[in-house]
């Protein structure tokens, strides 16, 4: 590490324009690509879902699986006994407009796509309300994939057709989002914005203020052109930008933070300017290392799930993530070394210019703190691990699932349209259920499972759709609604009781199945799938992050306890995201809509964040103490000084994160303003409780016991320290705290 700082310092010119020249080019190739071409795709291996997908791929009817959305007329006077004006001509032209739309379905038309003409056919008196006052088109994709283009290019067609006797409003899962996008300050932006100011009270100088948000910065431009590039490589999801801005941002800041406050420490007590930065890069910057690699385990973790959904976002993030690692370490100290002595306060730099340097050992709160912690670490424990025990309670009760659109701003289109057509049609209608009949006898098969269908508990019986002619000779479509909401528990019931008991006795010894599709299908499979392998994906980043920590610290307690602590973080904030998407506490008054399932995808992406970031608190946590454990070997001691030394640092970290975070409450969409609440509450849960009181706690009760490690495991595993070797610890003249 002490090459990489001595280099970067003596080629500091050569490391700017090296980084320049990186942005520049990374945007250019983007640029000359077409840009980023973000796609969601879902792939569930060993579902109902996947067979299905392959069946309808083999069969040629790959455009069945195509994403549809809702096109929902109202007549603001009277009724809708004909097709509005020009309604039959703006369909019919979507065909001919090479936005990949396979075909429309409206009360009085159906239209088929095909060499971009319209074929149009009788249309499907059912999708008109029984007053005739509303009404609902289906559009329907050629492909699955979550292509905004192509659905923004329907909706400025169609969306034409308002006027003043005809409200006309979109919903369904191709429309999810229209209308939803960010008014005022960004949440990036409003991240930047809380970093500045918080750095600049922990600071107090413009410069020292300004380089950690220059390297995330450079990390996050560079990022984005890397991830832009690789959306032509890979399908990758529309979330990855915000998430990578949200990651960049978060230990971006961070990073420098460490490496900045460490570099100020030591011109405090009385290093040259590059033996300052040499240090703080051979020290903070080793922990940096760790940190960041533990937070790249965990995303890049995500691909063990096997879902396709997760691959080029994990990717993307960790790419983005380890930019920001570089540049912590490469472009940070580079610009360190212009400012000299300009990165302390004025005051600071005068005593330093002075030769008044200051005492190895902390005083002030967080001696006094650690101090606290050392003599009540049963009754501070104790309390800690209530509070974070109490607010998990919540996760016990978790369903996961799928949100539907009643729980967007009621201001939007997806939310006006989702109310409509249950006003007209009732709740259910707003659910995708389709049955799949595949053999010999598909036809006949079809009719008796429609019939079966409109005596099913939670289906409703006017809804049962089945088409005059199957889609092959041995492939039949039959398509319902449920009588309750997409997000209904008892529509994931009617789900799983069709394909264990209603179906089965249908096509039982014959050659022919059914099977349940549609969205809400899909949800269902999707939140199996990744409930089956959530055991395994923590596995194998706990594991991972267990093997990391234990090379670094010489320990397998220490990263025991991390584990165990950054369970608890997860679980807690889980609780905080249950009780208010879930349950309903406070969602009116952030804007989240009623209570509803929590995202299937949620757990699992807010465990790869959550434990990485986790992990960066345990390792500048840690890393501290061990340095001052393995030369001295006082376990009091080191808990003591690292938590005085660190305290600080961690918990204006953590706001500055809480803060970039909570930015995202501001965005109208649902599934953002969970990310944003959940990943806040879990960072304060950490920092505020888990550092500040349960880890030294716990530490000072273990004792020596925190650095056991066996040696016939010390002479097998390789040796990598977070502190460099060689460093040499001035011996603290006066206790911690006075």
């Amino acid at each position: 590490m002490k090459t990489i700082a001595q280099f970067a310092i003596r080629r500091r010119w050569w490391i700017i324009a090296g980084w320049i020249a990186f942005i520049i080019l990374t945007q250019a190739l983007t640029g000359a690509l077409g840009g980023a071409s973000y796609k969601d795709t879902f792939s569930l291996p060993h579902t109902e879902t996947d067979k299905v997908i392959h069946l309808l791929d083999n069969s040629g009817q790959s455009e069945q699986n195509g994403l549809s959305g809702q096109v929902v007329l109202k007549a603001k006077s009277g009724t809708l006994d004909s097709a509005p004006a020009g309604l039959d001509q703006a369909l019919a032209g979507l065909c001919a407009d090479k936005l990949d739309v396979v075909g429309t379905t409206s009360p009085w038309q159906s239209v088929t796509c095909a060499n971009g003409k319209a074929q149009p056919a009788a249309g499907q008196p059912t999708l008109l309300s029984q007053d005739k006052s509303i009404a609902i088109t289906n559009v329907t994709w050629k492909s699955a994939k979550y292509d905004q283009k192509l659905f923004d290019g329907v909706y400025d067609r169609l969306v034409k057709l308002r006027s003043d006797t005809l409200q006309v409003e979109f919903t369904g899962d191709a429309f999810q989002g229209q209308g939803q996008k960010q008014q005022g300050v960004p949440p990036f932006l409003l991240g930047f914005i809380a970093a500045l100011v918080v750095l600049g009270i922990v600071f107090r100088t413009f410069g020292a203020t300004a380089l950690p948000l220059a390297s995330a910065i450079a990390a996050l431009t560079s990022g984005l052109g890397l991830i832009g590039m690789l959306t032509h490589v890979m399908d990758v999801s529309n979330v990855t930008p915000q998430l990578s801005e949200l990651m960049v941002i978060g230990v971006g800041v961070d990073y420098a933070l460490f490496i900045v406050t460490r570099h100020r420490r030591n011109l405090r007590r009385g290093m040259s300017v590059q033996d300052s930065i040499t240090s703080a890069i051979d020290t903070s910057g080793r922990a940096v290392l760790f940190a960041g690699t533990t937070v790249c385990i965990a995303m890049l973790g995500l691909t063990a799930l096997g879902v396709s959904f997760f691959y080029g976002m994990a990717i993307g993030t960790a790419v983005a993530v380890s930019l920001t690692m570089v540049a912590s370490l490469t472009l940070l100290p580079a610009l360190l070394s212009f400012l000299g002595l300009k990165v302390l306060p004025r005051k600071q730099r005068r005593a330093v210019r002075a030769g008044q340097f200051e005492d190895a050992h902390t005083v002030g709160f967080w001696a006094r703190w650690s101090d606290l912690v050392a003599k009540r670490s049963v009754a501070l424990g104790l309390v800690g691990a209530i509070a974070i025990i109490t607010l998990a309670i919540p996760f016990l009760s978790m369903r996961m699932g799928h949100a539907d659109q009643g729980n967007d701003p009621g201001n939007t289109t997806t939310r006006k349209g989702y109310d409509l057509i249950a006003q007209g049609f009732g709740p259910g209608y707003n659910s995708t259920l389709t049955l799949v009949v595949d053999g010999p006898q598909a036809h006949a098969l079809a009719a008796k499972v429609a019939d079966a269908l409109k005596t099913t508990e939670h289906v409703n019986p006017n809804s049962v759709f089945l088409p005059p002619k199957g889609l092959t000779p041995e492939l039949s479509l039959v398509s319902f609604k449920s009588s309750t909401s997409p997000q209904d528990s008892k529509t994931t019931d009617l789900v799983h009781s069709l394909r264990s008991d209603v179906l089965p006795p249908l096509y039982k010894g014959t050659g022919d199945h059914v099977y349940v599709f549609g969205q809400t299908a899909i949800y269902v499979d999707f939140s199996h799938v990744l409930a089956s392998k959530m055991v395994l994906f923590m596995g194998a980043v706990v594991g991972l992050s267990f093997l990391l920590l234990m090379i670094a610290f010489r320990s397998v307690v220490i990263p025991l306890t991390a584990a165990l602590m950054n369970l608890l973080a997860a679980g807690a904030s889980f609780g905080v995201v249950v009780a208010i998407f879930q349950w309903g506490w406070l969602s009116d008054a952030l804007g989240a809509g009623k209570g509803g399932p929590i995202e299937a995808w949620a757990p699992v992406l807010f465990f790869a964040i959550i434990f990485g970031l986790s992990m960066d608190y345990q390792v500048f946590l840690v890393s501290r103490m061990h340095e001052e454990w393995v030369h001295t070997r006082d376990n009091r001691r080191a808990v003591r000084v690292g938590q005085a030394e660190t305290g600080g640092i961690i918990t204006a970290a953590a706001l500055i994160m809480i803060m970039v975070f909570f930015g995202f409450v501001l965005d109208p969409n649902r599934v953002v303003k969970l990310l944003g609440i959940g990943l806040a509450s879990a960072v304060f849960l950490d920092a505020f409780i888990l550092r500040t009181v349960l880890v030294p706690s716990l530490m000072h009760l273990l004792g020596r016991a925190n650095w056991f490690f066996p040696k016939w495991l010390d002479k097998v595993t390789p040796r990598v320290s977070v502190e460099p070797p060689d460093e040499v610890i001035e011996p603290e003249r006066t206790p911690v705290g006075v």
